[in-house]
């Protein structure tokens, strides 16, 4: 009997990341070169797809939606090939840091003037 694999079997029945930090925007990049893994690193199918997308910067969310599963179940994969060390995750930038949109509107007016 074949068909979609429930999501617990990718995760090893997992439904937490081990790294609190992964959040949905999170920018994910494979590290260049094949990871170093220790010997009781398995990386399944799913793994090996989140190395293969994230050539260049893509959000958990982006990695979510073009491998068709959910987005606790990336977390948990991206949070394993953080732990191992064959990824790289840039944490979203934080709140106070972000310009206000009323700022951005301004500017969008400012540009708009200038033809």
């Amino acid at each position: 009997m074949s068909g979609p694999v429930r999501p617990y079997v990718i995760t090893g029945g997992r439904s937490r990341p081990t790294r609190s930090e992964l959040a949905v925007e999170s920018l994910v990049s494979a590290l260049p070169g094949p990871p170093e893994l220790p010997e009781h690193a398995l990386l399944n199918r799913e793994h090996r797809r989140i190395l293969g997308l994230c050539h260049s910067l893509l959000s958990i969310a982006e990695v979510a939606a073009h491998l068709g599963l959910p987005l606790g179940v990336v977390k948990v994969l991206v949070g394993d090939l953080w732990d191992l060390g064959a990824v790289q995750v840039l944490p979203p930038v934080p709140q106070a840091e972000r310009l206000p949109a009323t700022l951005l509107e301004e500017v969008l007016v400012g540009l708009r003037q200038l033809r």
